[in-house]
């Protein structure tokens, strides 16, 4: 779909049997990569390594190489060296530079990568580039993910035509700066280096770092986005479509994060409007989205709407005001400036628990600033995978 990006997937025949768990994928020499990583401070390995390499600007060829089943975090030196051993062989491999590996892993905490099985792997990813296809790729990231994760976008503008591909996977230790475990958006549009990674960045603001799952931060969290400089349509004349194209393709690999969340039946659509920042809209989202008591009304299907106001009350935000306090849950008013609508009905609220997608819009005040967040339900599911995660 996108030209000169090449897919080479391989097996390490071990996490998960036979099962794709190993990628290279080779860009070509015109392409600008922008990356953003964790905001944990307990960084992994991988992103360490990947934080060095991505300092300088890259001319020519770049590979990104991604394992899954092994996190490489809390590993020490140990880890870093197992990264660059890994990355000082693909470039052998390859002959591309080993400031140009980006290396990427994800997977359980705590444990050395077997490097026996992934040199092979990676071996065999080399031998397969161009071989595997985009599904392949979302298959060979996932983890305790129950589907892969992929979004397709050709787009036209007059007789030309640009294409976006994204890939994530992630369901749980999921929580904004960065918000996924591992996300790859790739397009073939010229879009220079600088003007990228502001676009990224102000994308991942509005998407991945707007989603939580378990307010839990991944040491591994780590977002790439791709242009090849492939595609002949003016970017420039074009930038604001453009944006909003990308922007789709992040918002909808979000819901996908979410809606694949370890165990989620729920994806809640959380808006809060009004108040005197973006921030603080922020905020009262986020302080419902990781609120255990909603979480488990919406998985209850309960829509117990005293506990999505006590959770905003709980956000200390100074400017909180229940006078000017509207809630709305689908299309019905439950609160108007602080008071139960006469129109709103519990089985109104019901039926809309009900839903898959449950959307609650909050109106704080009279201004424009929004912020939406989505989150899950919390489930029995939920902890039965992570109580047992490891075995």
């Amino acid at each position: 779909m996108i030209k000169e990006i090449n897919i080479g997937c391989a097996s390490t025949n071990t996490s998960y049997g036979r099962r794709l768990d190993t990628t290279l994928i080779e860009l070509n020499s015109k392409a600008n990569v922008s990356a953003l990583f964790t905001s944990n401070k307990f960084k992994s390995a991988p992103v360490q390594v990947c934080l060095n390499h991505i300092k300088t600007k890259k001319k020519g060829r770049k590979i990104l190489a991604i394992n899954a089943g092994n996190a490489n975090a809390a590993t020490g030196k140990k880890g870093i060296s197992d990264t660059k051993k890994l990355a000082k062989e693909i470039s052998n491999l390859s002959g591309v530079p080993i400031s140009h590996i980006l290396p990427f892993s994800t997977g359980v905490v705590g444990q050395l990568l077997n490097l026996k099985s992934l040199s092979l792997a990676f071996n065999e990813c080399f031998k397969n580039l161009n071989k595997n296809s985009w599904n392949d790729f979302a298959t060979s990231i996932m983890t305790t993910d129950t589907k892969s994760k992929i979004i397709k976008l050709p787009v036209k503008i007059g007789s030309k035509k640009y294409h976006i591909v994204g890939v994530a996977k992630g369901v749980g230790m999921i929580e904004p700066n960065m918000a996924t475990t591992l996300s790859y958006v790739f397009t073939d549009l010229k879009i220079s280096e600088s003007i990228l990674k502001k676009m990224h960045k102000r994308i991942c603001d509005k998407t991945f770092n707007a989603v939580s799952i378990d307010g839990d931060q991944s040491p591994s969290d780590s977002s790439v986005l791709v242009a090849t400089g492939t595609s002949e349509i003016d970017v420039k004349k074009n930038i604001t479509k453009i944006e909003k194209d990308i922007f789709s393709v992040f918002q909808k690999l979000s819901e996908k994060l979410v809606l694949d969340g370890e165990g989620s039946t729920k994806l809640l659509n959380i808006t809060v409007k009004g108040l005197s920042s973006e921030l603080s809209c922020k905020k009262i989202a986020m302080k419902i989205a990781n609120s255990p008591l909603v979480k488990t009304a919406a998985f209850g299907e309960d829509p117990n709407w005293g506990r999505i106001v006590v959770a905003a009350g709980n956000a200390d935000v100074h400017e909180f005001d229940i006078e000017k306090l509207s809630l709305k849950i689908g299309k019905h008013p439950v609160l108007v400036n602080g008071n139960l609508s006469k129109k709103y009905k519990e089985n109104q609220g019901q039926k809309e628990f009900k839903k898959r997608k449950i959307n609650l819009e909050l109106s704080m005040g009279k201004s424009k600033n929004s912020f939406t967040v989505i989150g899950s339900d919390l489930t029995k599911e939920y902890i039965s995978i992570n109580s047992d995660y490891r075995s």
